[in-house]
Formats: structure tokens, C-alpha cells, sequence
């Protein structure tokens, strides 16, 4: 069953933080549904923190933040350094960086001890660097969708001629000084709808209001530009990741070089935009590794 989305509930709290001298990030703050603001937070309380990808927002998560703030967690979604409602900076697009952001957002701003991680494509680069670096404030890790620059995973990815070349033709393209830019300016709507399409199970997941919200964003001044800049950093990335990694066929494989306790699950009826396509499987996966792992 695929949920619907119309607005948004009141009780969505939307917030910012300045995480360093001028950089703000914007987030969507989602307290569990027995949660009851009159009272002290209960000290069983869980928190699952949601980290978007390119070309995307924190809506995103837009379908699946009711259902896990129902199922007891605390439920924060992103928008990471560059994108929708957080600063632009003209730097800081490295991974390290940017997870710094959003460690310094939850445990410093927040008060936040320990999270639960989701990553999606950047968004599970940013998770990966965030959890090698601050290993104890990170209950459980969850990532889909990119190979982490500094795996082998990543090498293999984007150096061995094979089929994987036509998802990630855009590393090589977005890598370019200026030239994106010039080719997408004025044309972000054709840009994001067709990377949108070209990596769905169903294109029909995307309605022409998802299309618009996150073509809007994308429009502003300098989002292209930060957007783009997520994906030129990747030769640092590569360099950072493997200081902070032990080091050791892609998603499952990758993430045991750098984690001793890895489950695997595929989530059917949905490509790359697993959240928007199926939710209901997206949260079935997420539940279940929860609970598997004691940690719900």
C-alpha cells in the first residue's frame, strides 16, 4: 500500500540550527506520537535521524516520518549543508564535514546522545563518516544506494567497465568545474525530473507537486552549485574515509569493510528512490532491523 501525502501535520516542527559562524541547518523535529509535551521526555526515548540524497530535501522522508514516530521514535529529517532550507556555503561539501554538521546538530544543538543513522545515496556517505568518526553516538546505521568513496566497493563502482556505468555516468559529469551548471541553469525542472525517472522502479511515484517542490529548491540561488559540489569532493572522500577505516559485489560488501555486523535486505518494487516508491517496504526493512537488533 502506498501512503499518500497531502500536508503536513502540525505537530512537525521545523527548525534551525547554526552548527558553525554562518552555516545553518534546517531539520524537521517529529516527537514520538505518545509523546506528551507537558511532561518530560521519557528516558527510553529513541531518536531516528534521516538523511536525504541529491537531487533531494528532507521530504524525501515525507511518507515514512508519521509511521516511525508512531512506532515510538523521535524522528529528525535533514536538510544537509547545500540543500533546501540549510545555508550554502561556498565549501565544506567533503563528507567529513558535512557529517561533522549533523553530529554537532543532534548531540550539541539538540541534546541528542545517541541516534539512530538512515543515509540514502550522499545522504548515506554523510552516515557512513559520521558513524566512523562517532562511533558511541551512533546506536545503528542504516545507508542504501551509493557506494562510500574510500570501499573498494566505490573503486570497483567507478573504475571497472560494467553495467553500473549507465546509473553513474552523473559522478563523472557533476565532477566538471562550471560546465553542470551552465548546462542545467534555467532547466532544473528537465534535469531533476529526468534523473527522478531514470532510476525508478515506477515513475508514477512522483507526482507533479513532488516534481515542483524539489525543482523550487534546486532553483535557489547556489543549490545547483552545492548539489554539484557534494559529488567533487568524492577524491577527498575517498582520501578521509580510508584514514578513519579499518579498511579491509557492492552495498552488502562494502559496508562489512567498515562494520563487523551487517544485515542485508532488498526492498522490492523500488529503485533508487526507495522511501517515495515503496514506504510500506522501506519501514517493513527498517522495523525489522530494529527489532532484530533489539534496539525497538
Amino acid at each position: 500500500m502506498r501512503r499518500t501525502f497531502t500536508e503536513e501535520p502540525s505537530n512537525w516542527n521545523h527548525g534551525k540550527q547554526e552548527i558553525s559562524p554562518g552555516v545553518n541547518i534546517h531539520y524537521v523535529d517529529v516527537q514520538p506520537s505518545s509523546f506528551n509535551s507537558h511532561l518530560s521526555r521519557p528516558a527510553s526515548e529513541k531518536t531516528i535521524l534521516l538523511i536525504h540524497g541529491f537531487p533531494q530535501t528532507w521530504y524525501c522522508w515525507r511518507q515514512v516520518i508519521r509511521p516511525l514516530s508512531e512506532s515510538g521514535l523521535r524522528v529528525i529529517a535533514v536538510d544537509y549543508r547545500g540543500a533546501g532550507d540549510s545555508d550554502r556555503p561556498r565549501d565544506g561539501y567533503d563528507k567529513l564535514t558535512m557529517s561533522r554538521d549533523i553530529h554537532t546538530l543532534y548531540k550539541d544543538k539538540l541534546g541528542i546522545d545517541k541516534v539512530i543513522l538512515v543515509g540514502s545515496d550522499i545522504g548515506s556517505m554523510v552516515a557512513s563518516n559520521l558513524a566512523m568518526q562517532f562511533e558511541g553516538d551512533v546506536e545503528a546505521l542504516i545507508t542504501f544506494e551509493a557506494p562510500i568513496p574510500g570501499t573498494q566497493s566505490y573503486d570497483k563502482a567507478t573504475t571497472e567497465p560494467s553495467s553500473t556505468w549507465s546509473f553513474l555516468w552523473h559522478f563523472f559529469f557533476h565532477n566538471q568545474a562550471d560546465l553542470p551548471e551552465l548546462l542545467i541553469q534555467g532547466k532544473e525542472k528537465e534535469y531533476i525530473g529526468h534523473f527522478f525517472h531514470r532510476l525508478c522502479y515506477d515513475p508514477s511515484f512522483l507526482t507533479d507537486k513532488d516534481l515542483e517542490t524539489y525543482t523550487k529548491a534546486f532553483s535557489a540561488p547556489g543549490a545547483i552549485r552545492c548539489g554539484l559540489d557534494t559529488y567533487r569532493s568524492f577524491h577527498q572522500d575517498v582520501k578521509d574515509f580510508r584514514e578513519i577505516s579499518p579498511m579491509q559485489e557492492f552495498i552488502e560488501d562494502q559496508t562489512k569493510e567498515y562494520s563487523n555486523d551487517v544485515s542485508f535486505e532488498l526492498v522490492p518494487k523500488s529503485f533508487h528512490w526507495i522511501p517515495e516508491e515503496n514506504p510500506e517496504g522501506f519501514l517493513d526493512a527498517v522495523s525489522g532491523f530494529l527489532k532484530d537488533k533489539k534496539i525497538l
